[in-house]
């Protein structure tokens, strides 16, 4: 906090000085161009009464005595150029003085100004500069570090919170109320920031558990079976039923790490969508044909409705979002229910709507429901429930076509995803 108040204060002290040193350099050159011009008038007005002078009384004397009254120097050339007057320490090149000339009635007139009262003008200017100016920006540069850090107190509360903040106590916020303006919109953001961070950390934290146990619940009933082959004579009958059951459970293994490891590639955008030109119809009429002969055996109907759209989209992701939609619309429907998909073009985008007459999903489940190994409570069978990664991958799958995916739900009345990706824009 020191150094960067240091700092800023050190730039501001470096900056102010540049500016009033520029300013002293203008004001210099100014005051001495203003102090040449009024110099070349004064001896310009004293030269015109010497020279009235000389038309009344050219006497040497009484011309030294005009021109000590004003401490100038004098010279008077005839039409030849010889000398008819001069004073005694007249010098037409002194630099200490200001010589004009000019011709009268056949004579040329010179008259020497002394240019000390400017030269002590613009000295005394330059002698204020001197002191002033370190004095300046020594006062400046030490009310600015003042103000600086009090300026950036509020920051170094937020530094001093962000330090106690940990994974152990990442649940912690920076205070907003004794902030205003700008820090309490960067305390707003962080404490944004820590909300994800939070639930990316309870995200992790789930998704190992989950992993953990949906992977050891298949390795055990492996090991129990491998092991009861080996304890107990058993018939062919009984070791081909045995190694159906550890097929299903290594199928079922297989499944959720090629999920696991398609979720990875998308978080690390390391998933090669192969997009091209797609229309809808074909992929929905091909998620409904599959579906059906499933849905036939508890009477439930699959259909399609509204026409038609194109988008830009890998087919296979696309393909994998709806069967997925369609296959849970099915699995938690009532008997005799049914599954509607519909395409609605809205704003240079397409909305694919998959409903259904199912059980619903009640309010409390619906924003944690696209969580990895997230499932309801009555889905948690593995006879009716999958590993709970199939809604993670669609939404992850809609998002990297720059879409969206929405769920509404009313319990016991039915289910609707929504979602919504751009449409082709010469579609």
């Amino acid at each position: 906090m020191r150094s960067a108040s240091a700092a800023l204060t050190s730039v501001s002290v470096a900056v102010s000085g540049l500016t009033l040193a520029a300013l002293a350099v203008s004001l210099d050159l100014w005051t001495r161009e203003s102090q040449e011009r009024a110099l070349e008038r004064e001896a310009r007005t004293r030269l015109r009464l010497f020279q009235e002078r000389w038309g009344k009384d050219d006497l040497r004397r009484e011309m030294e005595d005009f021109l000590a009254a004003s401490g100038d120097l004098g010279e008077v050339r005839g039409a030849g150029g010889e000398v008819l007057f001069r004073s005694a320490a007249f010098d037409a090149s002194a630099a200490e003085r200001r010589t004009v000339a000019e011709r009268a009635g056949g004579l040329e007139f010179l008259l020497s100004a002394s240019r000390l009262p400017y030269d002590r003008t613009i000295a005394q200017m330059r002698t204020y500069f001197a002191v002033f100016l370190p004095l300046t920006l020594l006062v400046a540069g030490a009310l600015g570090y003042l103000a600086v850090r009090r300026t950036l107190a509020p920051l170094e509360t937020i530094r001093r919170q962000a330090e106690r903040i940990s994974r152990a106590n990442v649940s912690e916020r920076v205070p907003e109320g004794a902030l205003a303006g700008e820090f309490r919109a960067l305390a707003r953001t962080c404490n944004e920031m820590l909300d994800r961070l939070d639930g990316a950390i309870q995200d992790l934290q789930s998704f190992a558990a989950d992993a953990a146990h949906e992977l050891r619940t298949p390795l055990a009933t492996l090991r129990t079976e491998i092991e009861m082959s080996f304890q107990t004579s058993r018939s062919a009958e009984d070791f081909a039923a045995t190694l159906t059951s550890v097929a299903e459970e290594v199928s079922r293994m297989n499944r959720i790490v090629n999920d696991l490891f398609t979720l990875a590639k998308l978080d690390m955008r390391r998933y090669a969508l192969q997009k091209e030109r797609v229309r809808l119809l074909p992929i929905l009429e091909d998620t409904r044909e599959t579906w059906q002969p499933v849905a036939d055996e508890r009477g439930i109907e699959i259909r399609r409705e509204g026409g038609d759209a194109q988008v830009a989209a890998d087919p296979v992701a696309l393909r994998r979002v709806f069967m997925n939609l369609v296959q849970n619309a099915v699995k938690y429907n009532k008997d005799r229910g049914q599954v509607v998909m519909s395409v609605e073009p809205i704003d240079g985008k397409v909305r694919v709507h998959v409903r259904d007459t199912g059980i619903g999903i009640p309010p409390e489940h619906l924003p944690r429901l696209f969580r990895r190994f997230y499932r309801l409570d009555q889905a948690r069978s593995r006879d009716t429930g999958g590993a709970g990664l199939g809604l993670a991958i669609c939404k992850s799958f809609v998002e990297a076509h720059g879409g969206t995916i929405e769920v509404a739900s009313v319990p016991d009345q039915g289910t609707r995803f929504t979602v919504e990706i751009p449409a082709l824009a010469d579609a």
